[in-house]
């Protein structure tokens, strides 16, 4: 007979559709352990009861208590798109505000009021999410902890007060919540509301002592309005600031703000104008070149002479926002960015690129190795770089002119961000790595894949150094065979570049010369297997027969493309790469050869590449010579022995 375990498919379809008669067919005359095998399921599925609650269905929810099911169990449901894990079924059905059965769970089944999810929220946040006045209410006056805050440090009171929900804010602050409680981050729920642009949120919590102190990055509660373009709290919080330098500052926050996400000018002019009028000019600021040498704008006169300059106000911006915010804030970066992409898409590619390293530079200076923000702006100069050469050698190739009307990034640019994503990978290796969701509060990719990822991209710089030579010689019909031929100043620092690379990769244990043999799915631009990366990589001291983890020289990996290049084999050959190296799956390079190369052999000429010891070596261990008999080898040949 099949168990309990065999049915919980249809039992979760049941259970989700609210067909009760199903339900009742499938679970009726059970014993103890097969219900209970069939109504559990695994840390990433979802229980019957759970997905009955999330979907309301009261009688479903009933009958299944009734039969056993454990009310404290967890599961993964949806909400608006969002995956929660670890949702109790209290939690789903607070979330998704079926009254009746909350009260199903707590009366008849015994639910714990304050049970959380993976990501510690209570069904009290749940509720509180969507303004589920009733459900809240109710579970508060059952005893749910009204401070009771997530794994960020975001309490009910900061959720409601995020999502407007006017009547539940009221009845939490009335109940006791505290507005002054802060989060991870330092920000408290008026933050929440002046982001959410609630002014009657925000007076309610004034009226409860609330204050406009900062979070963690400095960032008041005025300030959050002004950065989300609400006028009218900034207004409101104007009125009960005591400093006026911190109205100044968010005067010109919102201000920045009109000109960067509402484009409009004319009105952020006016309202830095209305700036003067409070606190007083600091002074002292120094001219910054990424900013076209300006000082930030600190009177009525300097505001003068920048109307009609559409480019001096849309610097104005990132000035007054570098300088309030901080090298460190994310609106820091991204608008930064943002204005740097937006010359790109005009042909202005060097105003581009300064702004983006200004960011990049920032990242670096205040964030943690391998933020995501800064692998983003990394990602964002390979993408620009990679369309903006392709279509320069596009042009070139159309007419042998247009190179000199193209205007791409220069090799200098290149090589400066590939000294800034090997300066990250140092800078991660070199332990300046913070607890990460301090910075950032959301899960992110392991640092090994970072790191993977960063080191593709640095090939990818090097790679890319080649083919804008390419522009340069007019030339687009075999960029393997084109050298940089640059100063020797260009050529030294590239050299000392890739060096760096090899370094931080080996202690990485990462394999860039292979990465650089490897066929994988790349863009059309990618072009790897590349010559020119293969052979700069040994130039700087790439091991051309180091093994990785499956026991794959380069060469190894260069054969299990589709299409091994008889150029880039030779390569490998002439540079050392043994022809008799075996893998885990023990096959030599030479034998891969013969079986996918066959009909290059005369071209090749693998009988120069063949050694006496290489022969010795891959004899010993194709007869599987006893143990016993290796320790009399010299330790200076075990090397070569453990490569065949």
């Amino acid at each position: 007979m099949m168990n309990g375990v065999e049915y919980r498919a249809v039992v979760f379809n049941s259970a989700r559709d609210g067909n009760l008669r199903r339900l009742n067919i499938f679970l009726e005359d059970r014993s103890a352990d097969w219900l209970f095998g069939c109504l559990t399921a695994p840390p990433s599925r979802t229980p019957p009861l759970v997905i009955a609650a999330r979907n309301g269905h009261l009688d479903v929810v009933k009958y299944l208590m009734k039969k056993g099911a454990d009310v404290s169990v967890k599961g993964t449901v949806s909400f608006d798109g969002e995956v929660i894990q670890g949702a109790p079924a209290l939690w789903a059905a607070a979330a998704a505000g079926h009254l009746s059965i909350v009260r199903c769970l707590v009366e008849e089944g015994g639910a714990d009021i304050n049970q959380t999810t993976n990501s510690n929220s209570s069904p009290l946040r749940g509720a509180c999410y969507d303004g589920h006045y009733e459900i809240v209410k109710y579970l508060v006056d059952k005893g749910a902890d009204i401070e009771l805050a997530n794994r960020h440090g975001h309490t009910p009171l900061m959720i409601a007060a995020f999502k407007m929900r006017t009547e539940v804010v009221k009845f939490l602050l009335e109940r006791g919540a505290d507005p002054l409680k802060s989060s991870a981050k330092g920000n408290t729920a008026m933050h929440d509301a002046a982001e959410a642009g609630s002014d009657e949120i925000v007076r309610m919590l004034l009226s409860m002592n609330a204050k406009n102190i900062a979070d963690d990055f400095g960032v008041t509660p005025m300030m959050c309005a002004a950065l989300a373009g609400h006028e009218n709290v900034v207004r409101l919080l104007a009125e009960f600031v005591d400093d006026p330098q911190q109205t100044r500052d968010a005067m010109k926050l919102y201000g920045a703000t009109l000109v960067d996400k509402r484009m409009d000018l004319s009105t952020a002019i006016a309202i830095w104008k209305e700036a003067m009028d409070y606190g007083e000019a600091k002074g002292g600021n120094e001219p910054l070149e990424v900013y076209e040498n300006l000082v930030e704008i600190d009177s009525l006169n300097d505001i003068r002479n920048i109307v009609g300059d559409p480019d001096a106000i849309r610097m104005q911006a990132l000035i007054m926002r570098e300088r309030i915010l901080g090298g460190y804030h994310h609106e820091t970066h991204y608008f930064i960015r943002y204005r740097g992409a937006v010359y790109c898409d005009l042909g202005q590619v060097d105003r581009c690129f300064e702004l983006w390293m200004h960011a990049l530079k920032l990242q670096q200076t205040h964030l943690c190795a391998l933020h995501p923000s800064t692998k983003s702006t990394i990602t964002a100069f390979l993408d620009s770089f990679m369309i903006t050469i392709n279509e320069g050698i596009i042009n070139a190739n159309v007419d042998a002119a247009a190179h000199a009307r193209v205007q791409p990034f220069s090799k200098s640019n290149l090589l400066h961000v590939l000294n800034a994503t090997v300066n990250e990978m140092e800078r991660y290796r070199n332990g300046d790595v913070r607890i990460r969701s301090e910075d950032t509060l959301e899960e992110t990719e392991s640092e090994e894949s970072c790191m993977n990822f960063l080191m593709l991209a640095c090939l990818q710089f090097i790679l890319l150094i080649n083919r804008l030579q390419s522009i340069e010689n007019k030339c687009c019909e075999d960029e393997e065979v084109i050298d940089v031929k640059d100063s020797s100043s260009f050529a030294s620092t590239l050299h000392q570049s890739i060096c760096r690379l090899i370094s931080v990769t080996n202690q990485s244990q990462m394999y860039p010369l292979h990465a650089a043999c490897r066929d994988t799915d790349k863009p059309v631009t990618a072009r790897f297997p590349s010559s020119f990366v293969i052979s700069r990589l040994i130039r700087s001291g790439a091991d051309v027969n180091l093994k990785d983890q499956n026991g794959n020289t380069p060469l190894h990996t260069l054969l299990e493309c589709d299409k091994p290049r008889t150029s880039v084999v030779k390569l490998l050959l002439e540079h050392g790469a043994k022809l008799l190296a075996r893998n885990t799956n023990d096959e030599t390079c030479l034998e891969i050869i013969h079986r996918k190369m066959s009909l290059s052999l005369p071209q090749l000429k693998l009988g120069r590449f063949l050694m006496l010891s290489g022969l010795a070596a891959n004899t010993l261990q194709r007869k599987r010579i006893p143990h016993n008999f290796l320790s009399i080898v010299p330790k200076d040949l075990m090397p070569l022995l453990n490569l065949y």
